[in-house]
């Protein structure tokens, strides 16, 4: 069974993970292209790329149904319906795909994996109050929580001039202690800040956020 999970963050919030064990070609059997979403998909050479694209189709089909999934973009690259009926937000990475949506408000989200890797570039993306809010075990879990956070609020945006270290702030959590795994951050625009709530959870070897 591809969908990996289901999960409901908030009331009216449905979100799913896709682990991706088809080829393209199954994966495309299973989903309807528009002529301009077919036309988008021969653009692409890379095998994982053509499977990713195309499992968040198939996982947004099994979110929606029977509602139709015919999904655009807009100038920026940020995915929405042609139906209007839900906000949306998509991610992948490796062989998961993710996707949320939402009728009501906007949503975003994002799926990492976990490699050490994050350490080397943590002060490009992190403050020093946040950074020194990240101690003791699981420090790699917690990174990505917040690399996750701000990518996720990126895409709730949908415009490039958020910048990640200085526009989203995401305020101290006890990873360990807090069970419901929520926290909340600060995303600045034109000088004033409002707050959003994340979700966050990790699931064998990645790490899915969630902002609402």
């Amino acid at each position: 069974m591809p969908i990996l999970a289901e999960i409901n963050p908030s009331t009216g919030i449905r979100a799913g993970v896709w682990k991706i064990t088809e080829t393209a070609a199954e994966l495309l059997a299973d989903v309807q292209l528009s002529s301009t979403e077919a036309s988008l998909y021969t653009s692409f050479h890379h095998e994982l790329r053509k499977r990713q694209w195309l499992a968040y189709r198939a996982l947004l089909k099994h979110l929606l149904a029977p509602l139709p999934v015919t999904i655009c973009y807009d100038r920026n690259g940020k995915p929405f319906l042609e139906s209007g009926s839900h906000h949306v937000s998509v991610s992948h990475a490796g062989q998961y795909a993710a996707a949320v949506l939402c009728e009501n408000r906007k949503v975003g989200i994002d799926i990492e994996i976990l490699k050490d890797r994050v350490e080397r570039v943590k002060e490009r993306f992190l403050q020093e109050k946040e950074l020194e809010s990240i101690a003791g075990e699981s420090r790699l879990e917690q990174l990505y929580v917040f690399w996750g956070g701000k990518e996720a609020l990126y895409k709730l945006h949908g415009e490039p001039m958020v910048d990640f270290r200085n526009d989203i702030y995401i305020h101290p959590f006890d990873y360990f202690c807090n069970t419901n795994h929520y926290c909340k951050a600060d995303l600045r625009l034109d000088g004033r800040d409002s707050e959003y709530s994340l979700f966050y959870q990790k699931f064998e070897d990645f790490m899915l956020v969630i902002a609402f």
